[in-house]
């Protein structure tokens, strides 16, 4: 090598164009690295990776390039980089600790479990047990005699106390209704029989022309003392269109007279006046599961707008209790 050849003390690159400054890492040559965040001292012989700057180095004036910024994390200490560039991982220490702490929790749990988590003041406290207890299958005596819908014919409605009216619960049927239509509102109406058990009397069970003879069915659903019936005899409502009422209690036959039969082959016979409430008569308290209305009388069909050759019945009374 030329005598006149002298070497960087930062990168170690020989220069050979004479100039003060070094051709490959831009450092004043002559001179000791006096940054171990970037140039690190010679004296230090642990492997790490040179940051070499470029040549741009030299145009700055000399001054050493700021240090790289890093965007990952900073390392645990228990990684640290040891000599060599390996990883100190966990020692055995640490897994010892590890392995303490998960005894100790597990020996915690099983003691909340086996105790209720409280002490005997938290288990007498909480009635609820921690496992669920088996429940009977439905195929056992004990289920099917407790279960309500065990059986298809225990009782669904018990009427105890004073007698109410129990037509609300029973099946009306009739051997024919007039056919469905609409109100002035365009509302689909229906006339079918169990309409005089819905408890309005604003709708009805109608039939087209003289009913007479006609028999209506009401079937409870198990037998009941009945002690006063009645009903109202006629479509006791009354519409407004176009600022006109029409009234269908008196456009439609009305219903003058029945006989009411039960289960006994007993009968009653009621007659009805011009009156859109609800008549009513007493009779000797009767056991039956069915009450038979048999119409024995109606009267002609009405006059005026609101004029049907229909006969109807807006609502029936059945006054009973089954206690």
């Amino acid at each position: 090598m030329d005598a006149d050849t002298e070497t960087c003390a930062h990168c170690g690159t020989p220069s050979t164009d004479g100039g003060r400054f070094c051709i490959n890492c831009g450092a004043e040559l002559g001179t000791e690295p006096t940054n171990p965040r970037v140039f690190p001292s010679a004296t230090d012989t642990a492997e790490r990776v040179y940051d070499v700057p470029s040549p741009a180095y030299a145009a700055s004036g000399g001054r050493p390039p700021a240090p790289p910024i890093s965007h990952r994390a900073p390392e645990p200490a228990y990684l640290a980089p040891e000599p060599g560039g390996r990883r100190q991982g966990p020692g055995p220490g640490m897994w010892v600790g590890v392995a303490a702490a998960m005894v100790v929790v597990l020996l915690l749990g099983g003691f909340l479990l086996l105790h209720g988590g409280g002490g005997e003041a938290a288990t007498t406290s909480h009635k609820t047990p921690l496992v669920p207890r088996p429940t009977h299958s439905d195929s056992s005596p004990a289920a099917s005699a407790s279960s309500p819908t065990a059986s298809s014919s225990s009782p669904s409605i018990r009427v105890t106390g004073p007698p109410t009216n129990v037509a609300g619960f029973a099946q009306a049927s009739a051997p024919s209704h007039a056919p469905a239509g609409v109100d002035f509102s365009g509302r689909p109406v229906t006339y079918v029989a169990q309409n005089m058990v819905d408890g309005r009397n604003d709708t009805c069970w109608r039939t087209p022309g003289d009913a007479t003879g006609t028999e209506l069915t009401f079937r409870l659903d198990q037998p009941t003392r009945i002690s006063r019936v009645g009903l109202v005899n006629g479509y006791s409502k009354i519409a407004y269109s176009g600022g006109r009422a029409y009234d269908w209690y008196h456009g439609n036959r009305r219903v003058l007279s029945v006989e009411w039969i039960f289960d006994d082959g007993s009968s009653v016979s009621q007659s009805f006046g011009d009156n859109r409430g609800m008549q009513q008569i007493a009779i000797h308290p009767v056991t039956t599961s069915t009450v038979t209305l048999r119409i024995t009388a109606v009267s002609p069909p009405g006059k005026g707008r609101a004029a049907r050759d229909d006969t109807a019945i807006s609502e029936v009374l059945l006054l009973g209790r089954t206690g």
